[in-house]
């Protein structure tokens, strides 16, 4: 089945509420939030585990935000259009401290600054935005974005090769490397396992620290910690040396049962909104009607 399918049993009124497939409207606002949360952002894993990724952590929540709205079938130069509060609430962002349009403005002006090389089939190397466009309208309250061309094709028409993960996993990081090492591991999680070599792993991460307690404290530590608690993985992981010298780290990859999924949903909820227990998910991480009980 194709990626980011969206639940065909309710359909998402951005004005008037939820309407089910009873055609009653339903007026829970944290219901809806719920919902835009287990939006699924997908990705091909060669953006994934070949770009090395700069971006700060509201600049990727941001774009894992837009990249949520895209559908399988949408065409290149498609324009994403949502308000700036549903941005903020589905985000967890603070919309009344009075610097949100500003906040919001700088955000994707580093989306659509900044960019990286991807080296294609034939050798060469492209560069390739994230943003291609964006525009804020503090009247209407109002975004407006395109991707990059050539970065939209590693979001749209896959149906292999690519990963697929909850927008709720990465919400509540507040580590730039947690959902970078998590977008990664989650592209290898078929393997159960996998190893790198340590100066890849950090020009994967973009993280500059030449000194492997500063890796471990600053990035890894901070990282599976957070994956752990809000994701759909456990992960571990343990150095491997050469001699006194650490050179690969290795990682244990294991998808979580549909209990687990739904403990870290409650986490990540809690993390964001201090709600407890609000969500349910099933096994493939996918919102279910029926909220846990506290």
């Amino acid at each position: 089945m194709p990626p980011n399918i969206r639940p065909t049993y309710l359909l998402r009124g951005r004005n008037t509420g939820i309407i089910n497939g009873g055609g009653y409207e339903m007026k829970n606002n944290k219901y809806e939030i719920a919902i835009e949360r287990d939006y699924k952002v997908v990705k091909a894993n060669e953006i994934i585990q070949r770009a090395q990724c700069d971006l700060g952590l509201l600049e990727q929540k941001t774009f894992c935000y837009a990249v949520s709205k895209v559908k399988p079938d949408d065409i290149a130069g498609t324009e994403y259009t949502f308000s700036i509060n549903e941005y903020c609430d589905v985000c967890g962002i603070n919309r009344n401290d009075g610097r949100t349009i500003e906040n919001v403005k700088s955000a994707l002006k580093r989306l659509r600054d900044k960019s990286f090389y991807l080296q294609d089939e034939n050798g060469n190397y492209v560069l390739i935005g994230w943003l291609g466009k964006a525009r804020v309208s503090p009247k209407s309250g109002k975004i407006k974005i395109k991707f990059d061309e050539d970065m939209q094709k590693y979001l749209t028409g896959l149906y292999n090769n690519y990963t697929q993960y909850s927008l709720l996993c990465v919400l509540p990081m507040k580590s730039a490397y947690s959902i970078r090492l998590y977008e990664l591991l989650k592209s290898y999680a078929g393997l159960h396992r996998k190893e790198f070599e340590i100066e890849s792993l950090k020009a994967k991460l973009c993280a500059p620290y030449s000194d492997f307690y500063e890796v471990r404290r600053k990035v890894l530590d901070v990282a599976v910690r957070e994956i752990n608690l809000y994701t759909d993985l456990e992960v571990s992981w343990q150095p491997i040396n050469k001699g006194r010298k650490v050179v690969k780290i290795h990682f244990d990859i294991k998808q979580r049962n549909s209990w687990g999924i739904a403990k870290a949903g409650a986490r990540a909820t809690q993390a964001l909104d201090g709600i407890e227990g609000q969500i349910r998910f099933d096994l493939e991480g996918n919102l279910s009607e029926e909220r846990k009980t506290r």
